[in-house]
């Protein structure tokens, strides 16, 4: 089976994001208990070549309520590194995790570093600019002040059939909150670090040029398709390389491909409890304990919003 301009859609994940039990402190540790019950992906693999893990080990979750999608990352790295401070620097040529998140006509790119440093970036299709109504939202006026670029040329690393994207690099969404946490002591090569977990919350409303006419927030049983990254540059030899490892792998080396983006199925199911009821009301769930069992604290809560 393939996409509407010819990718294949064979293995594709699909993941069921569940209400959290509770509120979520945004503060990179991960470690309420609806992060401990949530369903975590299968380990990334290879962005270009299906079934082949990562060499580190790195997991991803979803999580969502009347406010928020939240998105979590596991990140082992023996040597975390980052050194990019300056929001909206080009964080993809460090280390990083990314989050994509896919409409119609559009798509959004998130990028963070172990620093707590991100990059976004949101995306037009320009075959629907005008058709679709974007050329009148004033945020995505082509002649105004915010920098625009074009994505996708056909001599581009992101060439795709359907043509180019402008590409809105001053474009920030509106109340997300972000943070990371470090288990280790980052930038420093003479110990062996554990890794780095991120916490992202993305609000239902800041999606709203991405919805295509989806609930805000979500209801039973819609669908998004999102797309969870982590590149890595790594020394052999003395060259240096930068594998890309996905939630599904994409085939190519390319991130920007919506065709390949995973399928998360949105239930009003509380992670490890039962679905609302018609009052909304919902089942309480095991409590939140506080701390992650290993209880470790060396850096983190490094946060933005």
């Amino acid at each position: 089976m393939t996409s509407k301009y010819g990718y294949s859609e064979e293995g594709l994940k699909h993941y069921t994001a569940c209400r959290a039990n509770g509120p979520i402190v945004v503060d990179g540790r991960l470690d309420e208990a609806a992060w401990r019950l949530a369903d975590r992906s299968p380990r990334f693999e290879d962005l270009e070549e299906p079934g082949r893990p990562a060499l580190f080990d790195t997991r991803a979750a979803v999580l969502w309520d009347d406010d928020y999608m939240y998105v979590g990352f596991w990140v082992e790295d023996p040597d975390v590194r980052a050194t990019y401070t300056e929001r909206d620097s080009m964080i993809c040529e460090e280390n990083d995790v990314e989050v994509f998140i896919a409409g119609e006509d559009t798509y959004y790119e998130f990028e963070l570093n172990a620093l707590g440093t991100i990059m976004e970036r949101f995306y037009v299709w320009q075959d629907a600019y005008v058709e679709a109504g974007y050329s009148a939202i004033p945020e995505f006026d082509l002649q105004g002040t915010r920098l625009v670029d074009t994505l996708g040329g056909t001599k581009t690393g992101h060439a795709h059939p359907r043509g180019r994207r402008w590409a809105f690099r001053e474009w920030d969404m509106p109340g997300m909150k972000w943070a990371v946490h470090v288990d280790g002591t980052i930038n420093d090569p003479t110990d062996r670090d554990r890794g780095w977990t991120a916490e992202i919350a993305f609000p239902w409303q800041g999606l709203k040029h991405l919805a295509d006419g989806r609930s805000l927030p979500a209801r039973e049983g819609d669908t998004w398709r999102m797309d969870f990254s982590r590149f890595q540059w790594i020394d052999e030899g003395g060259f240096r390389t930068c594998p890309g490892w996905a939630w599904n792998s994409h085939g190519i080396y390319d991130s920007h491909i919506p065709d390949r983006f995973s399928v998360i199925h949105f239930t009003e199911r509380v992670v490890g409890g039962e679905a609302r009821g018609a009052t909304g009301s919902r089942e309480e769930v095991a409590s939140d304990e506080g701390a992650n069992g290993d209880g470790s604290r060396e850096e983190g809560g490094r946060n933005g919003q």
